[in-house]
């Protein structure tokens, strides 16, 4: 094998290719796909405070008339379909980016009893991106039509389903790796904010069948921010993987 390596590098050059520089790069994955992730909290946030300042009395009005003080995420992304819509189709490639990627990490890094679980959870958190989708095209639907309510549901459960089953395939990879400072962070801010979010849709519950007489949809708004900021936790799910380049293999991922 050696007097191979030494003939090969005895070889005159076949063209002018053999003997230019080779051109490589590499692009982090993790910093990009978080940020990307990140467009719909901003978002939501953004149509909150729109809402509150320039749409006050239509977005907090209730078809039952309670008495309410803060608007619906549906109200304020009604009030703001446009720039909602907008922030869904932009979010939506790095959604579904992100279940790619999932399904290729568990499919490496979890043990085989449990590997079909994460590639299922991955495959629910592609059907919550077309739900986002859905619900950033039709945000001007009422909220007593079946659409508004086929939309809500499906993307409630599944984001319920993609919390808590993601949650215990991190607690279960990361039991089994080296412990690295990234992962325990990792580990620490996805406890706090399943935590967050489990908690407050028991308050949006407990409110919604209380809401003829008070009416108070703070609990959908944090839980929803709480599901956004955990899917940009992926940045450290992927922040060793890199897209690379180089002249003579092309574009390839780097091993996850």
């Amino acid at each position: 094998m050696r007097h191979f390596a030494e003939d090969q590098a005895k070889l005159l050059p076949s063209s002018i290719k053999d003997v230019q520089a080779r051109r490589h790069f590499r692009i982090p994955v993790g910093p990009p796909l978080a940020l990307g992730l990140l467009q719909m909290p901003v978002g939501m946030a953004y149509n909150l405070v729109m809402a509150i300042t320039t749409d006050f009395q239509s977005t907090t009005y209730t078809s039952c008339h309670a008495f309410n003080i803060f608007p619906t995420t549906s109200a304020a992304a009604k009030s703001q379909h446009k720039v909602w819509a907008l922030v869904c189709w932009l979010e939506f490639p790095f959604l579904i980016a992100n279940a790619w990627l999932l399904i290729r990490f568990y499919r490496r890094n979890l043990p085989r009893p449990v590997r079909s679980f994460g590639c299922l959870m991955a495959i629910v958190m592609a059907v919550s991106s077309f739900s986002m989708l859905l619900w950033g095209n039709f945000a001007q639907e009422d909220g007593d039509s079946l659409l508004h309510i086929a939309i809500a549901l499906s993307l409630f459960a599944s984001c319920a389903i993609y919390m808590a089953g993601s949650f215990v395939c991190a607690k279960y990879y990361m039991s089994e790796s080296s412990g690295l400072m990234h992962e325990e962070l990792s580990l620490r801010l996805k406890s706090g904010l399943v935590l967050t979010y489990y908690m407050w849709v028991v308050i949006m519950w407990i409110f919604y069948f209380l809401h003829q007489k008070f009416c108070f949809p703070l609990g959908e708004f944090i839980s929803c921010e709480c599901f956004f900021i955990y899917l940009s936790t992926a940045y450290f799910d992927f922040y060793h993987v890199y897209i690379c380049y180089d002249q003579r293999l092309g574009f390839f991922l780097s091993e996850l």
